[in-house]
């Protein structure tokens, strides 16, 4: 496989985010979303992956914690996303928990940098099949919570991160912010987005940052994120009140 142009942009599917990235991801990168519980991070990379199925791409979706149909469900009745069209184009493959290679981490006997050895395993395998363009990875805390040596972590999560390096497969991969594993996983990224939430007087507002981007310049602010019926998108805004 030859080397994609290390200037080759991705666009991420969200409006206004690429403008922050100065023209979006790079291509071949691992690229990490991190927050805390119920602030977008699957949306966000569901939207990623139907950028690329509606542009003709063939992109993965590796569900770690539930079955596909679960986030399927979720996107068409929240977005009117439909993901099963994809699929059934060709264009989306869905792998999850009944997945045999990853219902290996419900087996206590498995030792977990095996079976992080073995996720590794069958992510290669599927992008040799496949050959997607994107993959979106929700979320890797199931792999590497167990992991106790933080030497152990750091190399095992580089060795995954590689995986999509060397296919030139554009990734974007969410953790949540728990137990100091975010900041492993954010470590060996391209490059790191962080969602949260934010009061701002009485108000709930959503934020969006991009925490680091390497080789690239990006817009150093807090944003709003929007999340209407149909997505996610970045507005031009400050989610603090002046």
């Amino acid at each position: 496989m030859t080397d994609a142009d290390p200037s080759e942009r991705v666009s991420s599917g969200i409006s206004g985010l690429d403008e922050m990235l100065r023209g979006g991801f790079f291509k071949g990168t691992a690229n990490v979303v991190s927050g805390d519980s119920g602030t977008g991070k699957t949306i966000f990379g569901t939207q990623f992956i139907a950028e690329g199925a509606k542009n003709g791409e063939k992109v993965m979706c590796i569900i770690t914690s539930e079955e596909s149909k679960s986030i399927v469900k979720e996107m068409k009745t929240s977005f009117g996303w439909n993901l099963e069209e994809y699929v059934e184009q060709g264009l989306l493959t869905f792998v999850d928990i009944t997945d045999p290679s990853l219902r290996l981490q419900k087996s206590v006997e498995i030792a977990p940098s095996e079976l992080i050895k073995s996720f590794k395993k069958l992510i290669e395998s599927k992008i040799e099949d496949i050959q997607p363009t994107r993959i979106f990875i929700d979320s890797v805390e199931a792999l590497f919570l167990a992991i106790e040596s933080n030497y152990k972590l750091r190399t095992l999560i580089d060795d995954v991160f590689s995986v999509f390096r060397k296919h030139n497969v554009t990734s974007v991969i969410t953790v949540g912010a728990m137990f100091g594993l975010d900041e492993m996983v954010e470590y060996g990224a391209d490059s790191v987005i962080k969602l949260g939430r934010i009061m701002a007087g009485n108000n709930l507002q959503r934020s969006i940052y991009v925490m680091k981007m390497r080789g690239s310049g990006t817009i150093n602010e807090v944003r709003v994120l929007s999340i209407s019926d149909s997505g996610m998108s970045v507005l031009a805004q400050s989610p603090y009140l002046e």
